[in-house]
């Protein structure tokens, strides 16, 4: 198939899609909506090129929930495998062809080192979890969701082509923004995860927000570098948009992890070679832009009728107490005690963990009962509660690894799209530390294949920026 069918096979394919999916859910007709959809992937796994494949799985990921994506799936032993773990494979098995033919190597890199050895040691706690004896679906499930890191590698073959990681980072753009007007409108409409907060107003609670700060930080940053394809009007709009679900999700976690990622992404572009020191206009000027942006989002939400200013304020300050009387993080304090507690019993299990599917046994005072869960809320102790520091340490690493490289990649940039993707990528990791400090979305989230193609990009664009400055150099 030509590159204009396999485009207009995939463009009817998410017509039909989002067609299918809005006609079971006015309808409530969830089998026939399944066999459509299944019906329709499998279709494109056939005739689609792998670029469009890897867009309509970061869509199909993010326009999803986890409930409707797990109606939607089958098991294979212990794996349930859901539609988007089908197209990550056929993607993979795309790959494993081009590797066979000589076109799909990928060059080792500090990266692809820290996330191999982590994707063994994820492995070998799988094996360790089923061997003393626990759930081997919820061990799978652990275990799939970090294999979703090895996606970086086919992503670093789709990315040797401008055309394709343009194509994934608008898709990545505007699921962002779907994924806000989805948020948006149940905050309206009310449904499931939609309640009313006595001291906060409403809240939307929704995974998606994760990855819509990510499509907030690339509008931002394009919009303040005036590079990328969004003109300033549509980007500006996005930004407000994002914004403003990001507000009604109420997570104060996911506030601060955007506020750092900003300050992280701005620390990086005033220290781009070639400036003389830190200016005092650029400072200032960065400050109002995120401040009216903020403002902006704040006034959205306000006109719509969704949270009042108050609502925000009482959220981001005292709310439930404060930060000292919120019972959720001492509920969350509790867990990572007993994490302690568990991992510390011998030098093994602090070494290597307990492995996948273990559950944890302690107090949950917003529930006011004893609870035994394997998942924990923060990346980092769910990680040493099943691998050890080991795992930890590598987790660490390769975020630390995304972090510094797009801090070098913004510091070193010679055009304002490598700034915007730099200052990206920066933010982007920055920002998904911080959220997993107090939740798992970088372990236990379905969004790890997105997280891969971002550790992807970053690669690919440090190997051009590294091939242009040679080039200078040269010259």
């Amino acid at each position: 198939m030509t590159s204009e069918g396999s485009t207009r096979v995939l463009n009817a394919g998410f017509t039909a899609v989002l067609v299918l999916v809005a006609a079971g859910a006015a309808t409530e007709t969830l089998v026939p909506v399944a066999a459509g959809v299944s019906f329709l992937l499998i279709a494109l796994m056939v005739f689609a090129y792998p670029p469009k494949m890897a867009a309509l799985l970061f869509t199909v990921q993010v326009a999803f929930t986890t409930m409707f994506l797990a109606r939607l799936g089958f098991y294979a032993g212990p794996f349930p495998i859901r539609i988007d773990d089908a197209i990550q494979i056929w993607i993979f098995v795309m790959w494993i062809g081009a590797v066979i033919d000589g076109e799909g190597s990928v060059r080792p890199t500090g990266v692809s080192r820290l996330i191999l050895l982590l994707m063994a040691l994820s492995v070998a706690s799988f094996i360790h979890g089923v061997a003393r004896g626990y759930d081997p679906e919820s061990a799978g499930l652990f275990l799939k969701t970090m294999l979703g890191y090895l996606f970086y590698f086919p992503a670093m073959w789709l990315l040797r082509e401008g055309k394709n990681r343009e194509l994934l980072v608008r898709t990545l753009v505007w699921v962002s923004i779907a994924a806000s007007i989805w948020v948006l409108f149940k905050g309206f409409t009310g449904g499931e995860g939609v309640y009313e907060r006595a001291t906060s107003g409403l809240r939307v609670t929704s995974r998606e927000l994760n990855v819509v700060m990510i499509g907030l930080f690339i509008a931002g940053f394009m919009l303040w570098k005036r590079g990328g394809f969004l003109p300033v009007l549509p980007a500006a709009a996005a930004i407000l948009l994002m914004g403003a679900a990001i507000l009604l999700g109420q997570s104060r976690a996911l506030w601060l992890a955007v506020a750092a990622g900003a300050m992280a992404a701005f620390l990086g572009d005033m220290a781009r070679e070639g400036r003389a020191g830190v200016r005092l206009g650029p400072v200032v000027s960065r400050a109002l832009l995120v401040l009216v942006f903020t403002v902006g989002s704040v006034a959205f939400v306000a006109a719509a009728g969704l949270l009042t200013p108050g609502d925000v304020a009482a959220r981001g300050g005292g709310a439930d107490g404060g930060l000292i009387g919120d019972i959720s993080l001492w509920a969350r304090f509790l867990s990572w005690y007993e994490i302690l507690v568990t991992v510390t019993a011998s030098p093994f299990t602090l070494m290597f963990g307990t492995g996948f599917g273990h559950e944890i046994h302690y107090f949950r005072p917003d529930l006011l009962s004893m609870v035994s869960i394997p998942y924990v809320d923060g990346s980092f102790f769910q990680l040493l509660l099943n691998t050890g520091l080991v795992g930890t340490v590598l987790l660490a690493m390769l975020y630390a690894r995304g972090i510094t490289g797009g801090f070098r990649l913004t510091a070193r940039a010679v055009s304002s799209e490598d700034a915007v993707t730099g200052m990206w990528l920066t933010a982007s990791f920055t920002a998904l530390v911080i959220a997993a400090l107090s939740s798992s979305l970088i372990t236990n989230y379905r969004f790890s294949c997105i997280w891969a193609f971002l550790f992807a990009l970053l690669d690919s664009r440090l190997a051009d920026q590294g091939e242009k400055r040679l080039r200078k150099t040269e010259e």
